[in-house]
């Protein structure tokens, strides 16, 4: 058997998959995010454990410890997560999602020197960035600063408490520490932010995702139950993960997924710069993974459901069903000529338009109702699910993509992305592709499994969604 970790920004899950590749135990504790001005998006170090260790007491009462043969851990990408030299947190750890440093950004751009960070790191810098945060800390909160002594991503605190190891890898350094083409730590990114005494801070840079990092300790095994002297992989962005656990991993498969984020993943084997994506390292030294991606996803549904849809969560409880399916039976025969802009928390990443752009309806008429903007809001998804993954058609090519997360389970939505793109799209037999992915790279370290192009052997397809003609839609050239 092998554990999948996924330390995410909202919660921590955990599953457990048999030798062939079955779920047979899973378990999550949601995680705190705390805003303590508009714009700070902070994460507690400390409850990163304590609640990684609540799912793991329950995993170890559903599963015989002894059988797990290797740990894999993966986590959200950007942010900064530091201790100082007992290993102890210095405060909070700053999200992806921060907007105080934004100031510096705009400071870069003005002195010309934000064109030089994306060539060096191949993705646009954002506010949240480890090394744009350490220059807030410097500029605001200097003696802080000061007791930094190790820069950690948030899946390294985890199985640094699991295993003593203080590492990371090429997945999560990517994210404002590592040079795109040489995939090492580029001390001159911290030349330009003004920040050279942080090197000494950077923690091991493993090469590889699957590199075993170390093994489950005494301590960590009378706090969690799993078994002393487990070994436990290094670990990977969760992107990197759900791309590993729905088999994206070459062949012009773009890994989609559809959670809060849309987030859209191409595997290559060359650096490709495009402002319209990110171009971030694989689990693989030697291997890249273009990320297009936006915050337009399911947040939009889940928005649209909790402000006007008390009918159909009442009628969702009285069922004992899902809101969500309530949903796609609501807007299963809708037609409409809304047009949804899926834009309620702007554009982090600025693409593919303006970081200020904002959600809107247009084109509505006195006949529409509450269905026909659910409607238009299913169809404002996909379009931008499909603009994101029209760039890597346009640049490299696309042969099918492989859907997963939350909408993933909506077969409506299915066939609506395969109708925009007018290409196949395949679902998986695994829910959580990113605890699936982890387990797959615990697989590989310990040498169940042989490469990571071998992981497509144990992908189970659970269905395939072809365009219908006469509903395929054509995305806008301008």
């Amino acid at each position: 058997m092998f554990l999948g970790i996924d330390v995410g920004h909202s919660a921590i899950k955990a599953v457990v998959f048999d030798d062939d590749w079955n779920e047979v135990a899973s378990a999550h504790a949601n995680t705190s995010m705390y805003v303590p001005k508009p714009g700070y998006y902070e994460t507690s170090i400390n409850e990163l454990w304590a609640q990684t260790k609540k799912v793991l007491r329950e995993i170890t009462r559903e599963v015989n410890p002894n059988l797990i043969k290797g740990i894999g851990i993966c986590g959200g990408a950007n942010g900064l997560y530091p201790l100082d030299e007992n290993l102890n947190p210095v405060g909070r750890g700053i999200t992806i999602l921060d907007q105080r440093a934004k100031y510096i950004i705009d400071k870069l751009k003005k002195e010309e020197k934000y064109n030089t960070l994306f060539r060096k790191l191949g993705m646009p810098v954002l506010p949240g960035a480890a090394p744009v945060v350490l220059r807030w800390l410097k500029d605001h909160e200097y003696e802080r600063y000061q007791k930094i002594k190790h820069i950690l991503a948030r899946k390294d605190v985890v199985r640094l408490k699991l295993t003593g190891d203080i590492s990371t890898e090429i997945t999560d350094a990517c994210f404002g520490l590592v040079n795109v083409r040489t995939q090492e730590y580029d001390e001159e990114i911290f030349e330009i932010l003004g920040i050279e005494e942080m090197v000494d801070a950077l923690p091991e840079l493993r090469p590889n995702s699957y590199d075993i990092a170390g093994f489950i300790t005494e301590q960590a095994s009378r706090e969690t139950g799993l078994k002393e002297g487990t070994p436990v992989v290094v670990g990977a962005h969760d992107a990197c993960c759900n791309t590993l656990g729905v088999g994206a991993v070459g062949n012009n498969i773009v890994c989609t997924g559809g959670g809060t984020w849309s987030i859209n993943l191409l595997v290559v084997d060359k650096p490709l710069l495009n402002p319209m994506w990110s171009c971030e390292s694989f689990v693989k030294k030697g291997t890249w993974i273009l990320e297009g991606s936006s915050p337009t996803a399911t947040i939009s549904l889940d928005w649209f459901v909790k402000s006007f849809c008390s009918d159909e969560r009442r009628i969702a409880e009285e069922r004992r069903e899902s809101i969500y399916k309530i949903c796609d039976e609501e807007i299963s025969n809708v037609e409409t000529n809304i047009i949804y802009l899926p834009f309620l928390i702007g554009l982090p990443w600025n693409y593919p338009f303006q970081s200020n752009a904002t959600a809107g309806f247009l084109g509505i008429r006195i006949e529409d109702g509450k269905r026909e903007f659910l409607r238009a809001i299913y169809e404002g998804v996909t379009f931008i699910h499909a603009l994101h993954i029209e760039q890597f058609e346009k640049n490299i090519g696309v042969r099918e993509v492989r859907f997963t997360g939350g909408a993933a389970k909506s077969e409506i939505w299915c066939q609506m992305l395969a109708d925009v793109l007018g290409k196949k799209v395949l679902t998986v037999d695994k829910e959580e592709t990113g605890c699936f992915g982890a387990a797959l790279l615990a697989a590989i370290g310990t040498r169940e499994i042989n490469d990571v192009q071998d992981v497509v052997k144990f992908i189970k397809i659970k269905k395939v969604y072809r365009p219908v003609s006469y509903t395929h839609l054509t995305l806008p050239t301008n």
